[in-house]
């Protein structure tokens, strides 16, 4: 059948026919990708040793995380998801040259929880790479799965992040609002052992975290923004803060190792295009719009938005759960 001619029966079909017939070729393809050679390949390439092996265990939370070039943050962002509760984190480091790697090593010695390992594949692929580590995950009898950033911080209002979660036996997928964090105008930038104060939005970012029911197998988005794989709605239930701008030359590094990853992919230049922007910067231009940013007279780093409008909160790092001063606007 010809292209317009399949167009023409189609847009002849009533909605109600051809949205099943969509759904059905939507989870071909997905099922395709999953056993496809770029998937296999990138399993091949992520290698975790002394996974245990055993069935879904009922309220068991699992955290998994990619992280490359993350030292002065990957020791304080698992320690604090070991204080959430969780039952295990698996953590793969991707070609690091800083000290990320030994410090992961080094907690997994410390606390048994943590599981090591390694991403030899150099391409982006956040998405792929971060569903095959959710197998993992399920495989070793997880019922939920939060995959975090090295830079992010979650928490549940009230109570744990594991709590929370386990206490949700009808649920399939959550989200977590995204609240943007900085180090203060008159710091620079950030320390998170110095137990300084830091600056948050007011109010969360429009996007929102994914946490879900473990199985087999799902279709990470990239992100970690969403499923690829259609469910219901997730209901909000949980907030992070962001720390993806701790100083000029962390988040700089952050930028050019980003987009020679995504080279390195072959994405699609419509993805990290912050990154992409902030690569074609001068050493002075960064500059100029990083002081403008942590000073609060712009609320990101595009050079164009207007001032933010921002709190200061005391170390976060103490916080037990989600905003115990009520110092934020939800958002609800």
């Amino acid at each position: 059948m010809s292209g317009w001619l399949k167009r023409a029966v189609v847009s002849a079909l009533p909605d109600p026919v051809v949205r099943p017939l969509r759904e059905v070729k939507r989870g071909v393809l997905l099922q395709v990708e999953r056993h496809g050679r770029l998937q296999r390949r990138i399993n091949r390439r992520i290698v975790v040793d002394g996974l245990p092996r055993r069935r879904r265990r009922v309220g068991s939370v699992w955290a998994v995380c990619l992280a490359k070039n993350e030292e002065d943050i990957i020791v304080h962002s698992t320690r604090h998801m070991l204080d959430q509760g969780v039952d295990g984190v698996i953590v793969v480091d991707n070609g690091s040259t800083d000290r990320t790697g030994s410090l992961l090593a080094g907690l997994a010695l410390e606390d048994a929880r943590v599981h090591a390992g390694v991403d030899a594949e150099p391409g982006f692929f956040q998405g792929m790479k971060t569903s095959y580590l959710a197998h993992l995950a399920w495989r070793a009898g997880a019922d939920w799965v939060v995959p975090f950033d090295a830079d992010e911080f979650w928490y549940a209002p009230g109570t744990t992040v594991a709590a929370l979660l386990a206490r949700l036996p009808d649920t399939d997928r959550v989200w977590a609002h995204l609240w943007n964090a900085y180090p203060l105008a008159e710091d620079g930038m950030l320390d998170l052992a110095s137990g300084r104060p830091v600056q948050v939005d007011r109010r969360p970012t429009a996007w929102m975290k994914i946490a879900f029911r473990a199985r087999r197998w799902v279709w990470v988005g990239e992100g970690n923004h969403d499923l690829r794989s259609r469910g219901s709605r997730p209901q909000r239930a949980l907030d992070l803060l962001h720390f993806s701008c701790r100083s000029l030359d962390q988040y700089s590094r952050k930028a050019l190792d980003g987009v020679a990853a995504l080279h390195e992919a072959g994405m699609d230049e419509s993805i990290a295009t912050h990154w992409r922007e902030w690569a074609m910067l001068t050493d002075g231009e960064r500059a100029a719009r990083w002081s403008t940013y942590v000073s609060g007279e712009a609320s990101d780093l595009s050079g164009t938005s207007g001032p933010a409008e921002r709190v200061v909160v005391p170390d976060p790092m103490r916080w037990p759960s989600w905003d115990p001063g009520q110092l934020l606007d939800d958002g609800a």
